[in-house]
This record gives C-alpha cells, structure tokens and sequence, in this order.
C-alpha cells in the first residue's frame, strides 16, 4: 500500500513506473487542509516563540537533536535497471514466515550491493513506515540475508533516521494524525533494528533526551512521546539495553517528569503507561528527572500538548419573545404547547399569511381545557372504582403495602389513560376544529381579508390538515392528565387499608388478613372458583403477572420540526457521501487521493460480488461475469474505476494494478465471478495506462505453481487475460516454450497441455498464434518421454481445430459450445465469454435457472406439452366436479403413476415443470382489464392455480413407496423438495423472460401457488407432524433462493410469504427453537436488499411501502416472539445502516417474555440491585465467527495484557474495511465479545474488582482514543447497541458509556458530544426505546457528577436546547429539573410532556 504522506522535496529516480522508487514521507499533499491561525499545528511554534525569555532562552525546534533531525541533504540512489526492479518489487509483495528462505536466495541472486540504498529507501517508505504489522516478519527477512544483508541494513537505517529528520521538521506533524502515525512506526522500527539487537543509538544521530525537551518546550510532545516511547519498547528484550540500563532510565526519568505535568494530555500519559507497561517497570518507582526544571515552561493556551480549561461562558439571558404578528396575541394556558404542535407549512393559507399559524396552538389549547375535566373525571372515577374493589379483594392476605399499591397504581394508570384516550378522541377532533375554524375566520376578517368561497375552502383545509395532524398531540395530554389524577386518587382510596397493614406489621409482626370481603353476605370470594380465591400468603408470582401485563411506556408527544430536522440531518448526511464518492470517480489531481479512490472503489466492489454470491447460495459457483446486467452495480463500479484510473498517473495505476493482480491469486476457482470481475478491473485501469500489459506479462513469470490448485489458478488466469488482451498472446507463447525446456520441466509440460487445449477449444486463440508451442509439442512428441502419448493426443486435436478454422466462416466463432461440453471436461475451468449484449435483466442466478429449464424443454420428448395438458385437465374436472371425493382423487393418483409420475425421475421432474408452465401461462391469459374509470393491474383467475397446488398436497400426502414410517417422511421430503426445486426454477425463468420481452413480470400467479402450497401443507395433521419442521425447512430453503436480491420484481410477493401465518410464527414456535436460524436467514435476506436503500436514504413509492411492510413484520415478532429478535440482535444491527435509528430500536428494545420492565423513570431506581441484572442474555449470533483470526489475538491480550506489545496499537487498524471506516459488523462482534469476557472475569473474580479496570475496557478506550470522530461514532454505537433489557451486558456497558464521558478530557468535547448524540438521537425518534438505552441517559443528566448540563453543546443552538429541554423534563421531575442549571431552563410551574418524538430518520 501507498504510504500516507511523501518526504518533502525527494526526487523520484528513473526507470520504469513499475519500479521507481517511492516518494519520501513528509511531503505536503495537494489537496490536504492547511491549519487554519491558532490552530494546534501553529500554536507550538507560537508558544515556543511567545515563551517567557527573562532567565532563560527557550529552545527552537532542530537544534542540538543530531543529524537525523539537522540533515536535509537528498541522496540520488543507484537504481537498478526496470527488470530487477520488477522482481524485487514481486519478492518483497510475496515474502511472508514461510517461504524466508526462498526469497532470501532469490533477492541475493539479483540484488547488487550497489543497489542497496535504493532498496533500503523503498523498504522504508514504501513498507516499513505504512505496515507496522509486518515489522517482524521484514526483521526476520534481514537476519535470513545475513553478512549479505549488512549493507542493506546500513542503507535501512540511513533511510529512517532521514524521514524520522523530515517528519520531526515537517509543520503539520502536530496537525496531522497521519505524519504522526508514520512516525510512530518509524520508532518502532528504529528500536527493534537497534536496541533489541543490542545495538545503540549514537547521541550523535538523535538525542532523545533532548528530543523530548524540545517537544515539551515548542509543543510538539504529541508527536515526540509516542515516537520516542516506540522507540524504547525495543529495549525490553535486550540484553544490553533493558532496565535498568542507566541510559534507558534516564530517559523513563524524562518521561516520569513529563506525566507530571498539569493539564498534559490523557493520550501523551496513556503513551507513558504503555510504555512502562511493556518495560515491566512501575511508573511510581520511577525518579523524576530535573532537567524539566530548566526548561521554559509552555504556554498551555492552544497548545495541542494540554488540555486547557476554558472559563465558563456567561448564561445567556432569555431572548424577548417576537411581537406577535397580525395582531394576534392570545397565548396558549399549556405550558410550552406550541413547542408540540404540528403546523404544516405547504398549507396554502399559511403560505399566503404565516402570522395565522400562532391561531392554531390557541386552537389546540382551548379544544384540550374544553374537555379535559369531563373525560378525565369520568375515566379516574371508573378506573379507581374497578381497581379498588379488584385490588381489595386479590390483596386481602397480603402483608406487603408496597406489593399492593404498586399493582393498583399500574392498574388505575392504565385503565384511566385507556378509557381517556377512547373517550376523547372524536370529541377532540370536533372541538379543535371547531376553536380553530372560529379563530381563523375572526383573524382572517381582522386583517381586512374579504370572505370568498376560496377564503373559506382554504380556512376549511387548514382545519382538517390541522385537526388530523394534533390529534394524537390532544389525546396524549388528556391521557397524560388521566393517568396522573388516577394515581393520586388511588393512593387516597386505598390510604386505609395500606395504612392497615403497615400498622399491623409494625405491631404484631404476623400475617395480616382482611376479613371485610367476607362480610355483608357478598358473593365473593365464595363464589369464585378456587384459583382465583385469595390464598394466606397474598399472591402468587403468575397471579402478579395480570397485575404486571398493566405496565406500559406512556406514548410521548412529538415535537415540532423534530421529525424534518433530523430527516435534513441525514439527507445532509447522505449528500455529504455521495460527494465525497463523485469526488473520488471524478479523478482528483493528488497522487494519493487517485488511488485511495481506486481503493474505496475495489473495496465496495468486493462488497457487492460477496452479496451477489451470498445471493447466490450453494449456487454460486455458476454466476459468471456475463450474466450481469449492464445496469448492475458490479458494473457501474468498474466504470468507475475507468475513469479514476484515465486521469491518475502511471504510478498509481501500476501500484493498483499490481495490488489486484496479487489478489487473483488468492482467489479459488468455485467463484468465477470474483476472479472475473478482477479482470475486469485491470481491463479498466489498461485505459488509463498503456504500461499495464508489459507489466503484467513480467508479473505473471512469477506467480506461484507450487501445487496443483496454483497452477490451475494460473491457468485461468492465463486465459482471461489472454481473452480481455491484456496479455499479447504472443510473448505467452514465447514464455510458455521456453518454460517447458524442451520437456525436461514437467510442470511446465503439463501447465502447456491444459493450457493450449482450453485456449483453442474456447476459441481464447487460434493455433497459428502460438507457433513456439507447437512447435515444443512436437519435438516432445518425437522423443521417448511420459508426455508423448498425451502430446501426441493433443496435437491430433489441434490439427482438427486449425482444419475447421481454415474451413472459413461456417460456423460462427462464438457459437455456443455443446451442451455437455463442461461434463465431458470437469478439470478444465470454466470461462464465460464477456459478452456486453448478453444483458440479462435480472439476477444472474435467475438467468442460469432460465438457462436450465430451456435446456430442459429442449430435450423433452415430441408431444409433452400436450399430454401434461390432457392431465391436467382432467385433474381439473375431477377437482371441481368432485370436491372432497377422496375415492376419485385417488384413482386419478393411480393415472399419473401409470404415466410414470412418482416412479421414474425423469418423468416426475418433467411433470411438474410442464405443469408449472402450463398453469402459471393459463392464468396470465385469464387476465381481464378492470372496469372503465378504475385502476389497477388486470383481474386473474386462480382456480388453475388452486387445483394444481391441490394435486401437489394430494401427492405429498399420499406418497408411500413401501418402508417404514422413517422412510416415507423421507420419500415425502423428497418429493416436496423436487415440486419446490422446479417452480422456484420456473419462476427465475419467467422472471428472466419477461425482463428480456420488456415486459412486467406479474408475480401474483407464483405468489398464489406458493401460498397455496404453504397453507396446504403446514395445517395440522397427524401423519404429517412428524415431518413439519422439515417441511418448513424445505419452503424456507426455497424462499431463500429466491431472496429479493436474486428476483426484485418477487418481493412484494416474497415478504408476504415469508410472513405468512402458516409460516413464520410455526417456524418460529418450533421445540427448541430449531427455527430460529432458518427465519434468521430470511430477514437478512430481507435487509440485505432494504439496505442499499436505506442508506441512501430516498425511497421511492415501491421501497417505502416495503419499509412499511417490513417495520410490520418486526412490529408483530416484537410482540409475539421477541426472543428471537433479540437473541439475534447482534447480526442484525451489524446489517442495518446508521441512519435507521428507529429500525434499529426495534430490535435493541425486544426482551424475553419471561421477563418484566420495571419503569426506567421510577424515583431512586438502584439497577445494581435488580436480580436480572446479573443475568448474562442468550445471543445466537456467531459472535466468534464474526472476528475470525482476531478472537486468537483478543484472547492472548487478555490473557496477558503486558505480553502483547503491539496488539492495542494494531487493533484500531485491524477494524477498518478497505475504505479506512469501521466495519459494523466486526465492531460489534468485538465489543460483545470482549464484554463478554470481562462480565465473566468479573463474576469469578474475588473479591469483586472494578469494571472499569480490566484489559477489556483498555481495548475500548484504545479504540476511542484512536479513532477520528467519523470511526469513533460508529464504534459508540456499536457500544450503544448492547444498551438493551436488565441484563449483565446491558450494566456493564452502560458503565462504560458513563466512564467514558466522565473521564474524556474536560477541554475536548467532541467524545461527550458524540456519546450524547449516540444516546439521544436513539430517544428523539418514535417509540421503542431500548430500557437500557433510557437508563443510562437518565443517569447521565440526573447524576451531578457527569456535569451533563455544563458542557457547551447542550446550548449551541436553540434548536439543540429546546430538545434538551425537552428530554429534561421527560426523564427528571419537576424539582430535579429544576436544579439542573441553566441549561434546563425549567420554568417554575412547568410540567414535562414527555420525550422528545419524531420520524424516522430514512424518509418515508
């Protein structure tokens, strides 16, 4: 990979762009920001320079540090000629620990002494400085060259202390988290060439100690610390150099003094920590240094060394309200009700006169106080009345009060709020249009406005628009105002009897028993049954759960221009994407920006292969290249990846090229599509770059034949570039003939044989073009050898190749070979043409089915088709003539058995092809145009359908070839796995046929078959139960198939099977949960289609109404099954973009029915002392799998945090994809995993230790520090998403959240910022919201030791303090709120509404 910045003023050698060597390291890039006055890059020159001079003269940056840092002399480098730059450059790409010797050998067979500073130089810049990783295995590389390697070595280091000089000088190393990462690096390596080999570094080529001074003076530590620290962890394996090395303590001495120091930096201390860490040295052991003491303090202000503490900004004092306008200045009696109220702006009268909107909150007010003390004094008096006689009467043996008044508040609050909000809704509705309408009309005629008809009918819209849109705002309040009255009001009904038992615990401290309900001869409790009858010992754990089922989240109001602020947030968000994606296609002038365009590109298009393969299933061996539609994304990405590479240079495209050209070869052969598309990409990139070719001829001369899986690669790979030209057919020819040697090499011999067959039989080339072949060929033909026959046999094939070719043009070239040409060959790869005509219009999977059952047709016998249609349509009689008539039904069984239906294969599988076609043809020709004046698709009839999807459960259920009751379930299986197999085929081939005819694909007839069958089979029978897991195994494996992503036009169509009542809840209600994967798989199928465009945020009309229908499904599983959403949270949050915030909560929000919420809003809730709360939660998805070769490393770091030296320093890296954003689904999988294992060190541990203390939390604080703030967000809400029900996950990670916002720094915002902003923006969107979620941000903005309110994002815009106000309130009581500071702006008097509401963030 490049390099992320180039040395300033480094000259590029010459020679061939494949092989020139790398720019330097510290060179400005063209198009990167400049540090704007006062910020942190230029506030360490003007500290230093602002430094007080009286006693003593502060130190500019450069001087006395050695030559590494003083010398800026360029060195012009021999550079070897472009053949061997080739071969080195291929050596170092493919060196790795188990092939050292080899290229060892191989580097000293073509390497001159002569070239070494050339290559030390490379090495450096190109490798050393970018790949941490790999500074092992390059140090490994070294010692395998021995004395041959000194030299390089020498040159190695020269190169370092060079760009270490650069990098130290370069102005922007304070400013640039990227110079200071190659700094780092440069450090590390600098110690592990030097001090772990017991070598020193001279005080005359860098003066650490005085490296460090100088940094702390000119404010430059940020980048000095860590390069200086990375140099010492070298230390810690010498023998020479580890503690206590009186030159290595002295600069630990250093160090200790600076950790000292007010206000330094967290990130410059944690460097220390680490560092003494790794040295297996205590810092507090450690003696201070006192050369701190003469040097010149820094100035702190603006010095990107220290957190600074600003003063606190002044409160501001509350703006004057605006005059009202239109002399309208009545103001609502509801606290803050116009902040709720909806007014839609594209009204026409709002339009033409804005000041009538201040009408409509007075409107709302005045409807709400009309018949806000009716409704409400009718629901309390009912619902207290209800509770008291049921709560008396259940309670009577209850000892505990509190058990009691909590069930009665739970009931009266929910039936007073239910009987409120069924109360007022039309009344409601009546009353605010008729305030409003009156109101309008009077401001209306107060503005001299003359009343027109077309006044009134406008008048009439705002009150119907207006009415609608508050309505939900109006039931709310009143039901709010119910629930609350009825709570006080029970409390006073109750307040004996509570008294009553309180009294008699206290004084007698028995049982208590209230014998009043069995007076005054009442019926109960005798007459009701014995389980309901109250039992000494009060209730029962399940009779308090009918008490519990009361408890609800109240619905909470929306706040105006909520919803459309956070929908601007991520169109804002969206757009500021796709610019950022045109300006990478665009082609920028900068050398890096080029390719790390070209790099996003080939990163999303391995994206979208993996998706279209995991589409694909167990088929997705047969997708090739040629099956995509011109339109497709795989496409439109190598389009893209041509125009980046027509404006780059040749460097770039060659680096790039060479980058693809190596990933062909870890490819296999069971995906073509991946190792086509590749090709592709290089086809792309040679339009930009005449080069390309010749290099790759030189590349390929050393790709690895080692096994016969490589050589096989080889050789398609060989073909293709051959066939897309990239290669000349010619200099392969040369090279081939040469490599067999006259067939003393073998290998080469037998690569040859396959080769020139498949090249000739696929019409790749013709025989006269590979004349040095040939010509091979046939001298090993004339010796006695192992390769004669098989020569022999070849050349007489391609004699009768070159015949037909000079034949002439009988027989097109690209005539489509023989049907059973890819059997008769199974060892020959398969190569698809690239034909761009061959557009087919739908998934590529869906055209190989097509392909298939054409195929099939062809073969069928004369006369099929008829008498498929002679059965059938006796069938059909015999099913609407005899319905239910078991004895004809079988004797038409025992007709299609004497037509071989059932007992041969072929004739089954011929059957019910011809007979899918046949019925689904029938019924599109039914179609009937709808009836003048009406739209809509044209009516079908489905009786074909339904007889035919009769006869299919007919065969099912009566299949019975002999054998006992496990062999039949087998034979039915079968059976119902070839009927599916065939129709799912069927419809990919129709889906395929109507894109290619350009006409609509009508799903309603597949979609009715497929119910059908699913109806059928899935009802309850007993000779089928045993089997009806496997059943439904089979019709989910089908709709897996046929997946959105393979069929679109099937969707609609798909998500209603998929959610059918006989599907998914029998799926999902299996023993043992032995459904749940199968129903796991189909909703990521389901998201992976959704998610392309819920991304992007704008559905169109067919989209957003499957948004809905999808937010339906999940709705209905989160009441009915909500174990499975939430055992799977994991995978499905991975999957789901950002910008669905709502989406997301649906899933975090599920908790298992067993389980009962207690209100996150009660008073002085303690959650440690919940018993759920040490409870680990059930998650199904493959966490460890998800993290792959990272859970090794993640286990060996906390196993021994202090072994691992580079692990916290690679991890941040290791989570990035390609694009340098954070992969969701692995941030995800490491934060479960790694709360995971520090919830279970923390319940073994003894006695218990702090959460916040393990290597666990490190690794999270790890990755925070080291993100920017686009990567940072993500992984906060991948910590976020764990935020769910009362759980250990759910404890823990709240804990982290909090530690994390009260120990960022005091000066730096941003993480607070960012943890607010993940936390609220999960509150401000419409319900649910996940219980740990409202937990841990009541915590937050209660607790007085976060000091939530102080910080100055809470109040950076009005906007943004309303809806903190707002949430205030919904969360704190009316006393706490108002204690909160400033910030809350809690007015006396003022009473919460509730949480903040609004849209969701994707529109629509």
């Amino acid at each position: 990979p490049p390099p992320n910045a180039t040395a300033a003023g480094q000259q590029q050698p010459q020679g061939d762009s494949g092989a020139k060597a790398p720019q330097g390291l510290a060179q400005s890039q063209k198009g990167e920001p400049v540090a704007p006055p006062g910020s942190p890059g230029q506030a360490g020159a003007a500290a230093a320079a602002a430094a007080p001079t009286q006693n003593k003269q502060a130190a500019v940056f450069g001087s006395n540090l050695g030559r590494a840092v003083s010398n800026d002399l360029e060195t012009d480098f021999a550079t070897p000629p472009d053949n061997i730059l080739d071969k080195v450059q291929f050596i170092i790409n493919n060196v790795s620990m188990s092939n050292l010797d080899g290229k060892a050998t191989d580097l000293k067979g073509i390497m001159k002494p002569e070239w070494f500073g050339w290559l030390g130089n490379y090495l450096v810049v190109k490798r050393i400085s970018t790949q941490p990783n790999f500074h092992s295995l390059y140090l490994a590389f070294l010692e395998k060259l021995g004395d041959y390697g000194r030299g390089l070595i020498k040159a190695i280091l020269d190169s370092v202390y060079l760009n270490v000089g650069k990098l130290l000088r370069s102005p922007k190393i304070t400013v640039l988290t990227s110079e200071r990462s190659l700094l780092k690096n440069l450090g590390s390596w600098l110690g592990a060439i030097t001090l772990a080999r017991n070598k020193p570094i001279l005080h005359l080529m860098l003066d650490c100690k005085e490296l460090l001074y100088q940094g702390y003076e000119t404010g430059r530590l940020i980048a000095v610390t860590p390069f200086v620290a990375k140099i010492l962890e070298g230390a810690k394996d010498s023998v020479v150099f580890r503690p206590p090395n009186p030159w290595v303590m002295a600069l630990l001495g250093v160090f200790r003094s600076l950790y000292d120091v007010e206000d330094l930096k967290m990130n410059i201390k944690f460097e220390v920590e680490v560092l003494c860490k790794n040295l297996n040295v205590k810092l507090d052991e450690i003696e201070k240094s006192d050369g701190l003491s003469n040097r010149v303090s820094p100035d702190k202000e603006k010095n990107p060394d220290f957190n600074t503490k600003p003063a606190a900004a002044p409160a501001a004092a509350p703006s004057d309200k605006p005059a009202a306008e239109g002399g309208f200045q009545e103001q609502t009696v509801i606290p803050n009700l116009a902040a709720y109220v909806q007014i839609n702006p594209s009204v026409a009268l709002f339009a033409s006169n804005p000041a009538l909107k201040r009408v409509v909150p007075v409107a709302v007010d005045r409807a709400i106080r009309e018949i806000i003390q009716p409704v409400v004094e009718r629901s309390v008096t009912i619902a207290c009345i209800t509770t008291k006689e049921l709560v008396v009467k259940d309670f009577a043996m209850e000892s505990d009060e509190n058990k009691m008044r909590k069930a009665a508040q739970l009931m009266v609050s929910n039936l007073a709020g239910s009987l409120a909000l069924v109360t007022c809704k039309e009344p409601l509705r009546g009353s605010v249009a008729t305030n409003l309408r009156t109101l309008l009309q009077s401001a209306v005629s107060a503005a001299g406005t003359a009343q027109t008809p077309e006044t009134e009918q406008m008048i009439e819209q705002v009150v119907q628009v207006c009415a609608s849109d508050n309505l939900e705002l109006g039931c709310m309040l009143i039901e709010k105002a119910a629930t609350e009255k009825a709570l006080r009001d029970i409390d006073e009904a109750l307040a004996a009897p509570l008294q009553a038992r309180r009294k008699h615990r206290e004084q007698t401290g028995q049982p208590f028993y209230d014998m009043s309900i069995f007076q005054n001869n009442s019926r109960f409790p005798s007459a009701l049954p014995e389980p309901l009858r109250p039992k000494p010992g009060g209730l029962g754990a399940q009779q308090l759960m009918v008490y519990e089922a009361f408890q609800r989240i109240p619905r909470q109001p929306v706040v105006a221009g909520a919803q459309g602020s956070s929908e601007g947030a991520a169109s804002q968000q969206a757009g500021q994407a796709q610019g950022a994606g045109a300006g990478a296609g665009a082609g920028p002038q900068a050398t890096d920006g080029n390719m790390k365009a070209l790099t996003l590109l080939a990163s999303k298009l391995s994206l979208s292969v993996n998706n279209l393969l995991a589409a694909a299933g167990n088929r997705s061996g047969e997708v090739t290249y040629s099956m995509l539609p011109e339109t497709h994304e795989v496409r439109s990405l190598i389009a893209e990846v041509k125009k980046v590479g027509v404006v780059s240079n040749d460097d770039v495209c060659l680096s790039f090229a060479q980058t693809v050209f190596k990933q062909m070869y870890e490819l296999s052969l069971n995906e073509p599509l991946r190792l086509e598309s590749l090709i592709a990409v290089l086809e792309a990139v040679s339009e930009g770059c005449g080069k390309l070719g010749k290099d790759i001829t030189t590349w390929i001369t050393y790709a690895p034949m080692n096994t016969d899986d490589e050589r096989k690669l080889h050789r398609t790979v060989l073909l293709l570039l051959v066939r897309s030209q990239l290669v000349k057919i010619a200099e392969l020819d040369v090279w081939i003939a040469r490599s067999m040697d006259g067939g003393r090499n073998g290998v080469f011999v037998e690569f040859a044989l396959h080769f020139a067959r498949t090249a000739v039989h696929e019409r790749i080339t013709g025989v006269g073009e590979i004349p040095n072949i040939i010509d091979s060929f046939t001298k090993i033909a004339q010796k006695q050898g192992s390769y004669k026959k098989s020569v022999n046999k070849l050349l007489e094939e391609l004699r009768g190749s070159k015949q037909g070719e000079e034949q002439g043009p009988g027989q097109p070239q690209d005539a489509p070979a023989p049907a059973n040409a890819q059997q008769k060959a199974p060892a020959q790869p398969a190569i698809s043409k690239v034909d761009s005509s061959e557009g087919l219009g739908v998934s590529d999977i869906a055209a190989k089915n097509a392909e298939a059952i054409a195929l099939a047709a062809r073969n069928d016998p004369p006369q099929t088709r008829q008498s498929v249609t002679h059965l059938l349509d006796y069938w059909i009689r015999v099913y609407n003539e005899t319905p239910g008539n078991e004895k004809a039904y079988a004797q038409y069984l025992q007709l299609l058995q004497q037509h071989g239906v059932g007992k041969s294969e072929e004739n089954s599988e011929r059957f019910f092809r011809v007979s899918t076609e046949l019925v689904i043809e029938s019924v599109l020709k039914s179609a009937q145009a709808p009836p003048e004046g009406t739209a809509g698709p044209p009516a079908l009839h489905y009786n074909v359908v339904d007889a035919y999807a009769k006869l299919v459960a007919l065969l099912f259920k009566y299949m019975n070839s002999g054998g006992d009751a496990a062999k039949v379930a087998t034979q039915r299986i079968n059976l119902l796995n070839k009927v599916l197999g065939i129709t799912v085929q069927c419809l990919m081939a129709g889906s395929v046929v109507a894109k290619n005819n350009k006409n609509r694909f009508d799903q309603r007839p597949w979609f009715r078959l497929l119910m059908n069958l699913i109806q059928d089979l899935n009802l309850p029978d007993p000779q089928l139960d045993s089997i009806s897991l496997q059943i439904l195994g089979v019709f989910g494996s089908a709709l897996h198939v046929i997946q959105p992503c393979v069929i679109p036009g099937f969707t609609f169509a798909w998500l209603e099977l998929v959610s059918h009542r006989m599907f998914l809840p029998n799926l999902l209600l299996a023993k043992g949960q032995k459904g749940f994967g199968l129903a796991h798989q189909l909703l990521l199928d389901l998201f992976q289609f959704l998610e392309p465009y819920l991304r992007k945020g704008e559905l169109d009309d067919s989209i957003r109404t499957l948004y809905k229908g999808t937010l339906r499904v999940l709705l209905i599983l989160l009441h009915d099954f909500p174990e499975f959403l939430s055992e799977y949270h994991a995978s499905f949050t991975a999957l789901i973009p950002a910008n669905c915030v709502q989406l997301r909560n649906i899933f975090l929000s599920a908790f298992p029915r067993s389980l009962s919420l207690i209100d996150p809003f009660t008073p002085n809730l303690k959650i440690d002392l919940l018993p759920e709360i040490s409870q680990n939660p059930r998650i199904l998805s493959n966490i460890p799998g998800a993290l792959g070769s990272l859970k090794a490393d993640i286990d060996a770091f906390l196993a021994n945090p202090r072994g691992s030296t580079t692990f916290l320093n690679d991890l941040p890296g290791r989570l990035l994809n390609r694009s340098g954003d954070v992969n969701p689904s692995l941030a995800n999988s490491l934060v479960i995993y790694v709360g995971m294992e520090a919830i279970a060190s923390l319940q073994q541990s003894q006695p218990p230790s702090s959460p916040m203390r393990g290597a666990e939390v490190e690794i999270y604080l790890k990755l925070l520090d080291s993100y920017a703030p686009k990567n940072r967000y993500a992984f906060l809400s991948a910590l976020a998403n764990q935020l769910r029900y009362p759980n250990s996950h759910t404890h823990f990670f709240s804990q982290v959240m909090l530690y994390v916002f009260e120990n960022a720094p005091s000066n730096d915002s941003g993480l607070k910022e960012q943890i607010t902003r993940v936390l609220l923006e999960r509150l401000i969107v419409h319900r649910p919201h996940p219980w740990g979620l409202l937990i841990t941000f009541i915590e937050l903005i209660k607790n007085p030791r976060y000091r939530f309110w102080s910080h100055g994002f809470t109040r950076c815009a009005a906007e943004i303090e309303r809806v903190f106000e707002s949430v205030s309130r919904s969360c704190m009581s009316g006393a706490s709120a108002g204690e909160v500071g400033a910030a809350g702006q809690q007015q006396p008097g003022q009473q919460g509404i509730g949480m903040v509401g609004g849209g969701e963030v994707v529109k629509g």
